[in-house]
């Protein structure tokens, strides 16, 4: 059984990536953050990641494959999406680079299709309307330092959703679910445009890139181009809550400045020419985020989840 390291299970893509192939794997989850616990996966708190640390993680741990994600691997629609994560992130990228490289194990960085913007729809590998924020330009900074510093490293750009691994920073999902149950005023974009991915189909996926032994830059979208209030729509009615009013949202975004505002679809051509394999429709992916609620997959992670109840008819 091949050794899997995932460092970033703190937050939703981390989490859902040990915990989907914890079966498959023997998994070590590495949290950045808060304290993680995944059932089936070995997991701990890095608190420095400095050169030394993250060389003796690697050192003990001895992976076939490594997969970093960090601040990037964040969804471009989650409103903690403020901050810069700066140097520090790109140095914390380069260590654990070079460590791969040194270790000559697989390595796999998570990045975000918040570093685009408009006025295309798509974006394929060889775009560059990029995001003037300072947020995407140290997004770029971080993928360079990982293929600068590991000769073999796969930069995989995506927009995945899932559940929290912690009530202390809930995702996309639960912000919009909470709000829905909690009667709140729920008005979101519906000019911006990504191309969403379940985090548990992007780890699939990424699987199958493991497998083959994929280096270089990839996109790995869900099939379908939708927005914030669209993708709200469909999670309430799958989730029971057909008679909640959702309001779209029209304002206009500042010119590709302001991180994941504009226009962040991606094409998938390359993935799908290189694996043979079809990203998912969206109404797939929200129907099996739906039965991982209906199947106590939350469960898994040992962080108090914070509950999302589904009504009743």
């Amino acid at each position: 059984m091949h050794k899997l390291f995932v460092a970033g299970i703190d937050n939703v893509l981390g989490a859902n990536l040990a915990a989907e192939l914890a079966d498959r794997f023997d998994v070590f989850g590495l949290s950045l953050g808060d304290p993680i616990s995944i059932s089936g996966c070995r997991t701990a708190l890095c608190e420095i990641q400095d050169a030394e640390s993250i060389r003796k993680w690697i050192s003990v741990e001895r992976p076939d494959w490594l997969v970093v994600c960090g601040p990037a691997a964040n969804s471009s629609w989650n409103s903690d999406h403020d901050d810069d994560p700066g140097s520090d992130a790109i140095h914390a990228m380069r260590h654990w680079a070079t460590a791969a490289h040194a270790a000559g194990c697989e390595f796999t960085v998570i990045s975000s299709d918040g570093v685009f913007r408009g006025p295309w729809m798509f974006h394929d590998e060889q775009a560059d309307h990029y995001c003037d924020s300072s947020i995407a330009r140290t997004i770029r900074a971080i993928e360079t330092e990982a293929t600068d510093n590991c000769e073999r490293t796969l930069i995989v750009r995506t927009n995945a959703y899932g559940w929290s691994p912690t009530s202390n920073t809930p995702g996309f999902v639960e912000s919009i679910l909470h709000a829905i149950e909690e009667g709140d005023a729920c008005k979101l974009d519906c000019i911006r445009h990504a191309t969403p991915i379940l985090a548990n189909d992007l780890a699939e996926i990424l699987e199958q890139a493991f497998e083959k032994r994929l280096d270089g830059l990839f996109h790995i979208p869900g099939a379908e181009r939708t927005n914030p209030f669209a993708f709200a729509r469909r999670l309430a009615d799958q989730f029971g809550h057909t008679d909640v009013h959702i309001a779209a949202d029209d304002w206009r975004t500042q010119g590709g400045r302001m991180f994941g505002q504009g226009e962040t679809s991606l094409r998938s051509t390359s993935i799908r020419e290189a694996l043979g394999v079809a990203p998912p429709m969206l109404i797939e992916g929200i129907r099996r985020l739906h039965a991982q609620h209906e199947n106590g997959y939350c469960e898994r992670f040992g962080a108090a989840q914070t509950l999302v109840h589904e009504k009743v008819a």
